[in-house]
């Protein structure tokens, strides 16, 4: 489960972009409203992203 503000990049449709978790949705399925980089808002699930690993 993440939370708002977690950091995150994507694993799918955008591959490698990096985003933040803005809030998670209404609907029974575990979606969130990730704002990307880029200036855009998608919604996607978990399958679609990863932590972001920030160096030590």
């Amino acid at each position: 489960m993440f939370k708002p503000g977690d950091r995150v990049q994507m694993t799918k449709g955008y591959k490698g972009i990096l985003g933040v978790i803005e809030e998670k949705t209404d609907s029974p399925f575990e979606m969130y409203i990730i704002a990307l980089d880029g200036g855009i808002r998608i919604v996607a699930g978990p399958s679609a992203f990863v932590p972001e690993e920030r160096p030590c």
